[in-house]
């Protein structure tokens, strides 16, 4: 499968095998024997929080407010006994909230309606929209339909270089799904918590958690899986207790900085794939902590 898909669900997209995608490379990225056990061996469950509901609810009453009662269930009273047992047998496929869990979201959800800016951008485009594209790790480098991954984006190159890496590189299906995808722009609604006005804030939660990988991935994928150019990505954070919401334009330099985070995660992604998931044992020298340096006047001159 490749490039855009504007009616897949959202079942039939996170279920689609053999493929990769930002939220996997954050993991490798993170820690590559988690990825294994989460990923390979499955060895990890998949992980089910309330949070990740609401999120679900949040975004499709913003998004596709037409399919809520498709998608989304609220229950009355509290997850456990016979009760819950039957809700959850009869909502099979759907996201379940509960009462004050629906408050968090339609806390969300007002946020977002009340803000002129982050309208103006919801009303231009298309939600969940899916692609897929297949990339080449080949010799260290990265290649899609006749690209290489430079620093500063993908070049075009000559059709043998491509060949070659199509013939003897590591193929990965890289799938990505936009919130909203508008012309030349992609929406990204996040939920978070503290004040989204705080610039300061919100450039910790897009450190924290890697935003930046997604937003460049995002931006990259579906440039290539359309032909068309995309180069503005937002984040449209809403705050569960401070019930504001401010919209943000990713810069160059979190785009810059997401693309070498997202090429180190394919690269080790297809490193482990050709080691067979063999995670080699090695010595390690641990460093203090660099608060416990106080200790010395000169850590370099103790001799330990």
């Amino acid at each position: 499968m490749e490039g855009l898909i504007s009616d897949m669900s959202s079942e039939a997209y996170h279920s689609f095998p053999n493929t990769f995608s930002s939220s996997q490379l954050k993991t490798i990225l993170e820690d590559p024997e988690l990825f294994y056990r989460k990923y390979i061996a499955k060895s990890i469950e998949k992980e089910e929080m309330s949070a990740f509901d609401i999120g679900t609810y949040f975004h499709c009453a913003i998004l596709e407010p037409e399919k809520l009662t498709m998608e989304c269930a609220v229950y009355g009273g509290v997850r456990r006994g016979k009760e819950w047992t039957t809700f959850k047998e009869a909502n099979i496929g759907k996201a379940i909230i509960t009462k004050s869990e629906l408050e968090q979201a339609e806390t969300l959800i007002a946020a977002i309606k009340a803000s002129t800016i982050a309208q103006s951008f919801l009303t231009k485009g298309q939600p969940e929209v899916s692609c897929f594209v297949s990339v080449y790790i080949y010799a260290g480098d990265i290649y899609a339909k006749g690209c290489v991954l430079k620093s500063d984006g993908w070049e075009r190159i000559y059709s043998g270089d491509f060949t070659l890496a199509m013939k003897a590189g590591v193929k990965l299906v890289i799938k990505v799904r936009a919130d909203l995808l508008g012309e030349g722009f992609i929406l990204d609604l996040k939920s978070t918590t503290g004040n989204c006005k705080s610039d300061h804030l919100m450039r910790s939660k897009i450190s924290a958690y890697s935003y930046d990988l997604s937003a460049s991935l995002y931006l990259d994928m579906f440039t290539i899986g359309s032909d068309l150019k995309y180069d503005r990505f937002l984040w449209c954070f809403a705050s569960k207790d401070y019930g504001n919401s401010k919209t943000y334009v990713a810069s160059p330099n979190n785009v810059k900085i997401g693309r070498a985070k997202y090429k180190k995660a394919l690269l080790l992604l297809a490193d482990n794939i050709i080691k067979n998931w063999v995670m080699e044992e090695s010595l390690g020298v641990l460093e203090p902590q660099f608060f416990e340096n106080e200790w010395f006047p000169s850590i370099e001159s103790v001799e330990l």
